[in-house]
């Protein structure tokens, strides 16, 4: 897990550096999650993300079996 801090949502894609793609998004009143998937190398990865000053990204890689558990998760 890794704390990424001043980097807003929005810009994560860049910051990675990486090809990624958002396949999952969901928002919970500060809080938004969000799974991004890179294809090259199979990888998923759970961001979640507080939208505060200043924002504050936590990162974690995550296996395809997780992916699709939160995905198909109903609040």
């Amino acid at each position: 897990m890794r704390l990424i801090r001043n980097v807003t949502l929005d810009k994560y894609k860049f910051f990675t550096g990486e090809d990624t793609r958002k396949i999952f998004s969901v928002a919970y009143e500060d809080l938004t999650t969000v799974i991004y998937y890179q294809d090259a190398n199979n990888n998923f990865k759970l961001v979640v993300a507080k939208g505060d000053d200043p924002p504050i990204l936590v990162e974690k890689g995550i296996t395809r079996a997780e992916a699709f558990r939160l995905m198909n998760t109903r609040p």
